[in-house]
């Protein structure tokens, strides 16, 4: 493997200028990631709060029990969140089907690699963690992986629902849905040399899993086998005993929070960015479960909350009850999940997608009314994989790699064939049809003196022989593309690998399919090489 960098431009304005340091960064963040002295400021923050290690590590060595013999670097680390001046650093992404698309691993990988260069950077155990959204009730979001089929991306789901709004931590894993779907998806990725032990290896985890929730997780635990990581799932019902105090403090300033994210984002709009969070009126910015389902909470007045899909009525005082009593009972939702998170863990610093880097910009005042200090995000690497049957392609093809990430491959195509056939039709097509048009008309104007009836019969004849030049044009245009089909095969084989449907890699594409083609130590290998978090677009040729 080898990497290389490019400057791409990101459609998000606010990561755009947050990497260029044209940011005014503390009308957004509390650190400046330009400045490296930052993660040692934060450590030193850090000290002064105070966190539950050791309850936090006995919930974590409780629920890793299960990878103990598969992990035991990540039972170490757990073991290191005792020690007062260790730090994380994490982040977060839903459970996807053989975790999802690409960005899940790139995040994950971003988190490791991060932890251990601040690990030497600051001389204090730095653990990496992976935040599980287990709580989040979308199956359909996560259901599916995506593989190429005559060239073009299928979307391969799994025949799988929930009866009911429940978090996908409590939707139970349908095995026998599951074991075919893989026998369908690695159909489509192709038989190799490693096909049948990746699937061997799978159909284990999925025996072994009760939830889709714990067959991510296996999965993940393999693939980072070697890195420590420590996974928490924010749907675990047990977590929620360790997240008492931040449900107390989220509804004693409820409407508070609720007024500083408005704010922040009226702010953000006058400096012409664009959040992302929508919320409710009097959205208490929490989730409510009841019969297995999770309802969203509403705020009524000073002192009453509703969840009115069920039609219940709480008052602040029965709800600081209920949190003592059934903190099972909630959960967070996006703009209170980030606080949970930092109530938790002693963060160093968060990785984020390009979407997340913008509503934790949302936030800024939300963290100073719960008086917690916002960590340092940083945007999660953006990596594109380059195999070297697309190098080749791109090279025959005079295309640079930019240009096809920038702006895709059909103009590429379009001055291709302009240069490669002898004439242009269209134009010739569309000066025919102007011309028969005008002596159709003339010969229409003269038929219809004879009978004036015959009009919408000879308007039909007319349009009859303008669809026949487009027929002959179609058929003109197919053969110039059967002559031109090798060429045209390979611009779309770039395209398929590199911008699937006109959107990045990294949102189409599954890891399994580079595992089965290029081994079970794929992501080992990606592992050591060498990054810098410097915002630009990572390239690694495979």
């Amino acid at each position: 493997m080898e990497i290389l960098e490019l400057s791409l431009h990101s459609s998000n304005q606010l990561v755009n200028d947050l990497m260029n340091n044209q940011l005014h960064i503390p009308a957004f963040f509390d650190y400046d990631i330009c400045n490296k002295q930052s993660f040692k400021e934060r450590a030193t923050d850090l000290k002064n709060r105070s966190f539950q290690r050791e309850e936090l590590s006995a919930y974590l060595m409780q629920y890793a029990t299960r990878f103990s013999n598969q992990n035991k670097k990540t039972i170490a680390n757990i073991e290191k969140l005792k020690d007062p001046n260790s730090v994380v650093v994490i982040g977060g992404q839903q459970a996807g089907l053989l975790t999802g698309p690409l960005y899940t691993i790139h995040k994950i990988l971003s988190i490791v690699v991060f932890a251990k260069e601040q690990e030497e950077e600051l001389g204090i155990p730095v653990i990496p963690v992976f935040w599980i959204a287990g709580e989040d009730h979308d199956f359909a979001e996560i259901n599916h992986i995506f593989a190429s089929k005559n060239k073009i991306p299928k979307k391969i789901a799994i025949k799988d629902s929930p009866l009911k709004k429940q978090s996908v931590s409590d939707m139970l894993l349908n095995q026998r849905k599951v074991l075919e779907w893989l026998d369908d998806v690695f159909v489509q990725f192709g038989e190799t040399d490693h096909t049948n032990s990746l699937i061997d290896n799978l159909k284990n985890y999925v025996k072994k899993s009760t939830t889709y929730v714990e067959f991510f997780e296996y999965i993940i635990m393999d693939l980072f086998k070697h890195e420590g990581l420590v996974l928490i799932n924010s749907g675990d019902p047990k977590l929620r005993e360790l997240e008492k105090q931040c449900f107390h403090a989220i509804i004693n300033q409820n409407e508070r929070i609720y007024e500083a994210v408005t704010a922040q984002q009226e702010m953000m709009r006058d400096k012409q960015y664009r959040p992302i969070i929508e919320m409710g009126k009097n959205s208490a910015n929490l989730f409510y479960h009841h019969d297995g389902e999770r309802f969203l909470m509403e705020r009524k007045g000073e002192n009453e909350f509703l969840v009115p899909e069920i039609g219940l009525t709480l008052t602040k005082e029965e709800l600081h009850h209920l949190i003592e009593s059934y903190p099972e009972k909630l959960s967070n939702n996006v703009v209170t999940r980030p606080l949970m998170q930092e109530y938790l863990f002693p963060t160093l610093a968060f990785f984020a997608g390009p979407g997340e880097v913008t509503y934790w910009a949302e936030l800024k005042q939300a963290f100073s009314i719960m008086e917690i200090k916002m960590p340092p995000v940083l945007p999660r690497l953006m990596i594109t994989f380059l195999e070297r049957s697309i190098e080749r392609n791109l090279n025959e093809a005079q295309l640079s790699l930019e240009t096809v990430l920038k702006n895709g491959i059909n103009q590429a195509v379009t001055d291709y064939l302009a240069a490669a056939t002898p004439v242009n039709i269209d134009p010739l097509i569309s000066n025919a049809k102007q011309e028969i048009a005008k002596i159709h008309k003339e010969l229409l104007e003269e038929a219809i003196k004879i009978d004036k009836s015959m009009q919408p019969m000879l308007e039909k004849n007319g349009m009859f022989i303008l669809q026949q030049l487009d027929f002959f044009n179609r058929n003109v245009e197919k053969r110039v593309k059967q002559i031109h089909e090798i060429q045209l095969t390979k611009f779309k084989e770039i395209e398929l690998s590199l911008l699937p449907n006109l959107v990045p890699q990294e949102r189409m594409w599954n890891v399994f399919y580079y595992l089965n083609k290029f081994g079970p130590n794929f992501v080992e290998e990606l592992l050591n090489l060498s990054y810098s978090f410097n915002g630009k677009h990572k390239i690694v040729k495979i």
